[in-house]
């Protein structure tokens, strides 16, 4: 999500699951894409020469990179060209580092540093192959490998279901793990009914037990401007989202049930339109898909339709807190009003080209106004009509940064 208001039953039975826990002190081979088919190898690969792949590694050196190594001999004669490419998740763009080649034409290192402008959390998953050339012209391309970008410095858990992959250091509360399975688990059907386009991967959440270890891979993250701290950042490259987990500012149980149920709604919103335009559309989109807070916002949003507080969507529609509590009671307005799923036929509307505001015009047969004023009865606001909107700066987001009201403590 890219801000959040702080909110203040744990699910022990869960525990029983057959699921699979474990401690992370060194690399892990992973179940990146285990839901994803490889692509087919290119037509022609290897040209006319024999290519025998004899040794492939990979090696984190988290917080500074990740080395490729490579031992290979082609029957047309010496390697003279081998590039190293991988990528994070199905749907990121491809990474490519030229490697190193040693006389015998056989070994070859290539090996990715990390620069401010292009940080990986750890546990990021790396999906890699290589491209390789000998002497005489013959290009192979080698099956695609897995692994995943290791922090073998801190103690790490680790826990993986059919629906998500989720890491935690060690200092956070261990229910995290079987508190988030338990969430995606219950919400799968709804995300189905919601989303027209799967990921067609496996989602991460990487949860961090203080900033410190989270600014070892992103320098810079703390208190920005307005008091508000960064905690947190969802990208679909990575195809993960990495948080900060505080208990001042969120029980464990909000982390697993809303938090990463939002984030992941987000990954969802990259798969089936992107993650531009209107802040409301975006983040109360997200905020639909959690499972604790609905309750807390209806009272909120509703409590400011009857004080005539209720803020309009008009033009860029309101920001900050507002934009995540009126737009998710939007949400529920739209589904409740013109079917369960109106969420998904408007983010289908908006996948194939249409702006967000023209989608819901479609879903509800009405122009904006008009929807706007259905909306605001339906929250019993004391005068329906839609007020004119008070002119505002422009509003960007980035991506996904999670930001946090500074705790008083």
């Amino acid at each position: 999500m890219f801000k959040r208001e702080m909110f203040f039953s744990a699910l022990a039975a869960f525990l029983a699951l057959t699921l699979i826990v474990a401690s992370l002190p060194a690399a892990a081979q992973s179940g990146f894409l285990s839901t994803a088919t490889p692509p087919p190898s290119p037509t022609n690969n290897g040209g006319n020469a024999q290519w025998t792949i004899l040794n492939s590694t990979f090696e984190s050196n988290f917080p500074k990179g990740f080395t490729f190594t490579l031992e290979a001999t082609s029957t047309g004669g010496k390697i003279v060209s081998a590039a190293a490419l991988w990528r994070h998740s199905p749907v990121s763009s491809r990474t490519r580092r030229l490697a190193t080649i040693d006389e015998s034409g056989t070994k070859m290192v290539a090996v990715w540093e990390k620069s401010p402008g292009d940080a990986v959390p750890q546990w990021a998953g790396v999906e890699y192959w290589w491209v390789l050339q000998d002497e005489v012209g013959n290009i192979y391309e080698t099956p695609r490998q897995y692994a995943e970008y290791a922090d073998n410095t801190r103690k790490w858990h680790r826990m993986e279901s059919d629906d998500i992959i989720v890491f935690w250091q060690d200092g956070v509360p261990d229910e995290i793990g079987p508190l988030t399975i338990a969430a995606m688990e219950r919400q799968r059907p709804f995300y189905e009914l919601n989303w027209a386009n799967p990921l067609g991967y496996k989602p991460r959440a990487i949860i961090y037990a203080d900033f410190e270890t989270w600014a070892e891979w992103s320098p810079g993250r703390g208190t920005v401007g307005g008091g508000l701290v960064v905690v947190g950042q969802t990208s679909q490259s990575w195809g993960a989202t990495a948080q900060v987990y505080d208990p001042f500012i969120q029980p464990v149980d909000e982390v697993a049930n809303d938090t990463v149920l939002h984030e992941v709604a987000h990954l969802y919103q990259y798969a089936n339109g992107g993650t531009s335009g209107l802040t409301w559309f975006i983040e109360g989109s997200a905020t639909f898909f959690e499972l604790r807070s609905g309750p807390r916002i209806e009272q909120r949003v509703r409590r400011w339709a009857r004080e005539g507080r209720l803020p309009t969507l008009q033009e860029r529609g309101p920001g900050g807190r507002e934009a995540y509590d009126v737009g998710y009671m939007f949400w529920v307005w739209l589904t409740e009003t013109y079917g369960a799923d109106a969420h998904r036929r408007a983010w289908e509307l908006v996948r194939s080209g249409r702006t967000q505001r023209a989608a819901i015009e479609t879903v509800t047969g009405m122009n904006f106004l008009e929807t706007e004023t259905a909306f605001r009865t339906w929250l019993g606001a004391v005068n329906p009509e839609v007020p004119t909107p008070l002119p505002t700066l422009p509003f960007f987001l980035p991506p996904t940064p999670t930001y946090e009201p500074t705790p008083r403590r």
